[in-house]
C-alpha cells in the first residue's frame, strides 16, 4: 500500500492528531493568544498563566513555549526561562526568536562562546539587547547584587564582567537613557533656534565622514530593485536599509556628537530603553542623523517594495496572514511603549529588515500625498508634510499592512514616531 502523501499542513494535522488531539491545540493557541496579548501590555502574571495553561494542553508546540520563555526573561526570571528557551531551541532549532532569547541569557550569565554560537558576532549595534543586559548587571553590582550564574552552577561565578562592562561611550544621554549609558548630559545649546515646523539642522561636514566610521553599513540589508506596485510607475533602483530602527543607543552618539538636544521622551522610562527605537524625533532630526552617518532617509516607494518583500507584494511584511506576535501593536498610549528592536524575527520581512509593522511609525523622504498618483502634498502653514510608514504600538492592526501609511508636518515630535536610514547600493 502507497504510503500517504501530506500535502499540506492542514492535511498533515488532519491525519496525525486525533480529535483529542485538535481540540487541545486549538485550546492551547486561544489561551497562547491570552498570554501574547497580556505579554505586550506587560502583564506578565496574567501572561504567565495563559501560557503555562497553553503548554499544559500542548507541552511541546512552540507558540506557548516561547511566550512562556519570553515572558520569564522580561520578568527577569531567566533560571526559569533558560531551561524553556533551551528546551524550545532543541524542538525548533529554526526558530530565530527562541535563538536570540537563548543567545542573550547565555550572555547574561556569561557564557561567551555560547552565546556567539547563537548570535554569531556580540554586535550590538546588531543585538541592542545586549546593551540592556550590560546595564542590569552594571545596576546589580553597583547595588551589591550578585551576578548570575547558569542553572546549576550556582557559586560559580561564570560571569565575565570585565567583557561585559560597559566600554567608555560616546553616547550621551539624558535623565534615564544617560544613566542607562553611564554618560553625561549634553552642553545645552546656546544658539537660537527656528521654528520646529521649519526647522533645519546644520551638520558640520568635517565630522559626517568620522562619524559615519561609527555606525557604518554593517547591520543593513540588500534590498534587490524591481518594479513597483500600482500605487507608483518605474522601478526600483537596488538599494540597502537597515535591519533594525534606529536605538536611543546609537542616537545617542549622534546627540553627543552634535550637540543637540535628546529627544524629550527620554525623560520618561518606559521610552529610554537603550534597545528602544528612539521616538519624538522630527522629521529634520531624523534626516540629519542619516546623513551623518553617511546614509539617507528611505523613499516612501522604498519603503514600500522592502515592507512587500520586493515584487512578492505581501500584505505584512512577514507574509499574507496576520500574526499577531510578529508586531508590537494595539496597546494604550497612557501605559504602553514601543519595545526593544529585533525582538520578532519572525515578522521580518522576505529580505529579513524586521519590526516594519508596528512599534513605531517610520518617517521616510517624502512628502505626503492623500492620493499618491497625484502629486500634490498636503500643507499646512506653507509647510508640506512628510509621510510616515507601518503604524506603531498604539494602533490597531490595520495600519500594520505594508500600505498603510500616514503624515504630519516635518517638525512634530509624537512618542509614536521613529526611523530608520537607507543607503544607495555600492
Amino acid at each position: 500500500m502507497a504510503a500517504a502523501v501530506i500535502s499540506s499542513p492542514k492535511h498533515r494535522a488532519q491525519i496525525l492528531k486525533s480529535p483529542s488531539e485538535a481540540s487541545n491545540l486549538k485550546a492551547a493557541a486561544a489561551e497562547s493568544e491570552k498570554g501574547e496579548r497580556s505579554y505586550r501590555n506587560e502583564f506578565y502574571e496574567l501572561a504567565e498563566r495563559h501560557f503555562r495553561e497553553a503548554m499544559r494542553l500542548a507541552p511541546e508546540e512552540l507558540y506557548p513555549m516561547s511566550g512562556l520563555a519570553w515572558t520569564l526573561y522580561d520578568s527577569r526570571k531567566w533560571d526559569e526561562a533558560f531551561p524553556l528557551f533551551r528546551k524550545a531551541h532543541k524542538l525548533h532549532p529554526g526558530d530565530g526568536g527562541v535563538r536570540r532569547g537563548l543567545g542573550y541569557l547565555y550572555y547574561l550569565y556569561g557564557r561567551i562562546g555560547e552565546a556567539k554560537k547563537m548570535l554569531g558576532a556580540l554586535d550590538k549595534e546588531k543585538w541592542p539587547e545586549l546593551i540592556n543586559i550590560d546595564d542590569e548587571m552594571s545596576e546589580r553590582k553597583r547595588a551589591g547584587l550578585p551576578t548570575p550564574a547558569l542553572p546549576g552552577e550556582e557559586g560559580v561565578s561564570a560571569r565575565l564582567f570585565e567583557f561585559l562592562k560597559p566600554k567608555p561611550t560616546k553616547a550621551i544621554v539624558p535623565d534615564g537613557l544617560m544613566e542607562a549609558l553611564g554618560a553625561a548630559p549634553p552642553k545645552k545649546q546656546k544658539k537660537k533656534t527656528k521654528p520646529e515646523d521649519n526647522q533645519r539642522i546644520s551638520l558640520r561636514p568635517e565630522k559626517a565622514e568620522a562619524y559615519a566610521g561609527k555606525l557604518l553599513f554593517r547591520d543593513m540589508v540588500k534590498i534587490p530593485g524591481g518594479k513597483l506596485s500600482s500605487a507608483s510607475s518605474g522601478r526600483i533602483k537596488p538599494f540597502r536599509l537597515d535591519r533594525l530602527e534606529v536605538t536611543n543607543a546609537s542616537y545617542a552618539g549622534y546627540v553627543k556628537e552634535e550637540r543637540v538636544p535628546g529627544p524629550t521622551f527620554w525623560r520618561w522610562p518606559r521610552f529610554a530603553g537603550p534597545h528602544l527605537p528612539v521616538v519624538g524625533v522630527t522629521w529634520h532630526e531624523a534626516r540629519a542623523y542619516c546623513k551623518l552617518a553617511g546614509k539617507r532617509l528611505p523613499t516612501e516607494d522604498e519603503w514600500e517594495f522592502a515592507a512587500q518583500g520586493g515584487e512578492k507584494r505581501r500584505r505584512y511584511p512577514w507574509g499574507k496572514k496576520f500574526r499577531a506576535r510578529f508586531a508590537v501593536f494595539g496597546l494604550q498610549p497612557d501605559m504602553g511603549a514601543p519595545k526593544g528592536v529585533g525582538r520578532h524575527p519572525g515578522g521580518a520581512s522576505l529580505h529579513g529588515v524586521e519590526d516594519m509593522a508596528g512599534n513605531v511609525w517610520e518617517w521616510v523622504e517624502s512628502k505626503f500625498m492623500l492620493d499618491r498618483g497625484k502629486p500634490e502634498a498636503v500643507v499646512r502653514g506653507g509647510v508640506a508634510y512628510r509621510t510616515l510608514r507601518g503604524g506603531s504600538w498604539v494602533n490597531s492592526r490595520s495600519a500594520l499592512a505594508a500600505t498603510s501609511r500616514t503624515g504630519d508636518l516635518p517638525g512634530r515630535r509624537r512618542p509614536v514616531y521613529g526611523f530608520r536610514c537607507a543607503a544607495d547600493s555600492p
